[in-house]
């Protein structure tokens, strides 16, 4: 009886095996794929796939904002100077607005000047406070001067009855490499109003 039982013992001791050795590689398959579901050391790479991307963006978006901010203020600058620079005037001539204009490349410089324009006029006030353009002088590209005599609007409170003001508009068009590409050069404008520091009327000669 015991060396059957030895045999016996012995079978169920190499079926037992044959079965461990048949599961082995299947339990390896699974032992993989929890340890590919557990492995993190790619989540980092993809995350910054995913940000990169954003953050390049917000970086353009951020420098664009800038840089138009910045002409912005330059723009606001020049209308300023130009108003004042003909205000201090009793009269002006086509040449004075030339250096006026020169003037205002300046401000603006760094940035092309290509489409800078510059546009002065004088506004007159009657006794009625109805305004209207007494000379209008149109400098730069893009631009055009108000038809003498034709009535014009200013924001309320500037003028009053036989007064009379200096208007000074200046434009530009912003362009940049990613508003180009996007949509275009992107207009701007500026306006300032001065009264006139030495006469009632800055005239034209």
């Amino acid at each position: 009886m015991w060396p059957r039982h030895c045999g016996f013992v012995g079978w169920v001791e190499s079926q037992r095996r044959l079965l461990l050795a048949a599961a082995r590689p299947k339990l390896h398959c699974q032992r993989q794929l929890t340890d590919l579901a557990r492995d993190e050391s790619g989540n980092i790479l993809l995350e910054a796939a995913l940000v990169f991307p954003i953050l390049i963006g917000l970086f353009l978006g951020v420098s664009e904002l800038s840089e138009a901010l910045t002409v912005s203020r330059r723009l606001d600058s020049a209308a300023y100077m130009a108003a004042d620079l003909v205000a201090r005037q009793q009269s002006v001539t086509a040449n004075d607005l030339d250096s006026v204009k020169a003037m205002i490349d300046e401000t603006i410089k760094p940035f092309p000047l290509t489409s800078l324009g510059l546009v002065v006029t004088s506004v007159v006030a009657d006794k009625d406070n109805a305004t209207t353009v007494a000379w209008s002088q149109a400098l730069g590209t893009g631009t055009s001067a108000h038809t003498t005599g034709a009535a014009i609007t200013v924001p309320s409170g500037l003028t009053f009855s036989n007064n009379a003001l200096v208007f000074a508009e200046v434009t530009y068009q912003f362009r940049s490499t990613l508003s180009t590409l996007i949509v275009g050069s992107v207009p701007l404008k500026s306006e300032a109003y001065q009264m006139p520091r030495y006469s009632v009327q800055v005239l034209m000669k």
